[in-house]
């Protein structure tokens, strides 16, 4: 499965949401202001890291909001065509707010 967090961790609890949800062979990718989570050090961000599931950014919103360089290393960052990849990767996908 594909959880998709649109959200930033200061808004919504999506991050804690999805955590236990998360299994082995799923992928988090993080777009709009979900994106802020990947900067410093941040609970959502590791809460999310602890999966052990890979995790990738949307580098539009990276970009849009000034982040492009200030992100950690953990995560895989994207284009929108990885984004489509994703999606066909993973044919059940979860959108969290």
């Amino acid at each position: 499965m594909l959880h998709i967090i649109s959200s930033s961790p200061y808004q919504t609890q999506a991050f804690q949401q999805c955590v236990p949800l998360v299994t082995e062979n799923d992928a988090i990718l993080l777009i709009q202001d979900a994106v802020i989570a990947a900067v410093g050090q941040n609970s959502a961000f590791e809460a999310i890291k602890n999966t052990g599931v890979k995790i990738y950014l949307l580098a539009a919103d990276l970009t849009a909001r000034g982040l492009g360089e200030r992100v950690c290393a953990d995560a895989e960052i994207i284009d929108y065509k990885g984004f489509v990849s994703l999606t066909v990767t993973h044919e059940t996908q979860m959108k969290w707010g």
